[in-house]
């Protein structure tokens, strides 16, 4: 009964773990700001196009300027919608550091030094990559949404000195976790947010599509998964880069354009190096890299393969859709951008239909418009997970070390009868 309940609970879960992560944006207008006799203002913004809840905002600047008490700095955030994003007006800096030269610092609310009303002969007003305080608390933003046009403004109130807004940046953290996308296993899939669910259809599913990766060459990803008793698990992948297509297959079976075994020391995929480690006759990793510390590696463990994005940023992501949810909230979004909470609905609705590009070189039942195979009926005669070879005490202790991870490497390694799988890391 036990080892029931455990692949029931699984089956359809989505979960999710709690964590920051920090996002930055950055300008560089290199913005020249009144002087030489004159007095003025100047603004600059910047477009936060992930939307999540706001934990902690830091703002960095870097402005020459030839005497900073001159200068008054006023942040502005506008959201989408004024009635639930109202604008804030957060004072940064007021007429501090007098005939000092140059600002150069990074404004955090928990900063233990301040500018407020210091004079030129303060040895803080002469140090650049300062962290200090706010005239005003950045706090103010928390719990408001991050999406909309964050402006910095700048005013001038003295003539005489002239000055330059070099480069500035917002830090945002949201009050959960930003990251990396996944599929694998049993299958697992790991949204952009980090929360985890299952789907057992069997058909191509679009895992990713960012048409606006590198800068219009676009990046796609499918996965082909495929039935196994009560569950399925995921056979293939093909990446899309530009016109070119990477698909890995079982046991490190792969081709590039269509042609099987490429040599990937020459070839390439669009313009991006595949580097492919072969770690034993089960295992194989591709690793295509996006530059930056920015990967995708497919593995393959015998005829299990997975998926996952390393160090994913908005140059890569933003805009896309699939299964992967939305960049930057992990909100599991159907096709017409409506919030969905049914895994298997949310599945389904990302099957690839006929009307969108086929990555796999051959075709296999079913394709759309006929709709994913669910488990059911039609798999009556299968073995029951509660039928496993493996016992709950083995899968357990082979999987001890996984963490977060154990219940997935438990589930896969007694589904699929394999305790290596624990080793592999495959689910």
């Amino acid at each position: 009964m036990m080892i029931t309940f455990i692949a029931l609970s699984l089956l359809g879960s989505l979960s999710s773990t709690k964590a920051q992560t920090t996002v930055t944006y950055s300008s560089s207008p290199n913005l020249a700001i009144p002087g030489s006799g004159t007095s003025g203002s100047v603004s600059d913004s910047i477009f936060v196009d992930a939307s999540f809840e706001i934990c902690d905002v830091d703002i960095s600047v870097d402005i020459t300027h030839t005497w900073t008490s001159d200068l008054e700095l006023d942040l502005t955030m506008d959201g989408p919608d004024p009635t639930t994003d109202p604008v804030d007006v957060i004072r940064l800096q007021y007429d501090d550091c007098g005939s000092s030269d140059d600002l150069v610092v990074t404004f955090d609310d928990s900063a233990t030094e301040s500018l407020n009303g210091a004079s030129s002969s303060n040895n803080l007003c002469n140090q650049d990559g300062l962290e200090v305080q706010p005239e005003e608390a950045l706090s103010t933003f928390n719990g408001h949404q991050s999406i909309g046009y964050w402006t910095l403004d700048i005013n001038d109130d003295a003539g005489g000195d002239t000055g330059t807004l070099n480069s500035w940046s917002i830090i945002l953290t949201s009050c959960e976790t930003i990251t990396d996308g996944a599929g694998t296993g049993d299958p697992h899939f790991k949204s952009w947010a980090g929360k985890w669910f299952d789907f057992h259809g069997e058909c191509d599913l679009v895992f990713v599509d960012s048409p606006k990766f590198g800068h219009g060459t676009g990046l796609a990803i499918h996965i082909r998964t495929k039935a196994r008793y009560q569950y399925s698990y995921i056979e293939s992948a093909a990446v899309q880069i530009g016109d070119s297509v990477l698909e890995v297959g079982e046991y490190g079976s792969y081709m590039l354009d269509g042609i099987s075994n490429a040599d990937l020391d020459s070839e390439k995929l669009d313009r991006y190096t595949v580097i492919h480690k072969k770690i034993n006759s089960k295992q194989d990793v591709f690793t295509i890299e996006l530059g930056e510390g920015k990967k995708i590696v497919i593995q393959s463990f015998k005829d299990l393969v997975s998926v996952k994005t390393v160090g994913a940023s908005k140059e890569e992501y933003r805009g896309s859709q699939g299964l992967l949810g939305e960049f930057g909230t992990g909100k599991l979004l159907s096709r017409n951008g409506t919030i969905m909470t049914d895994p298997d609905a949310f599945g389904n609705e990302w099957q690839v239909l006929e009307t969108e590009p086929k990555l796999f070189q051959t075709a296999r039942f079913p394709q759309h418009p006929v709709q994913c195979s669910m488990p059911g009926p039609e798999r009556d005669g299968r073995r029951r997970l509660g039928e496993s070879t493996i016992s709950m005490e083995a899968a357990e202790e082979a999987c001890e070390h996984w963490g977060d991870l154990k219940d997935q490497c438990v589930y896969d390694v007694m589904a699929a009868e394999d305790l290596e799988l624990a080793e592999a890391g495959a689910f």
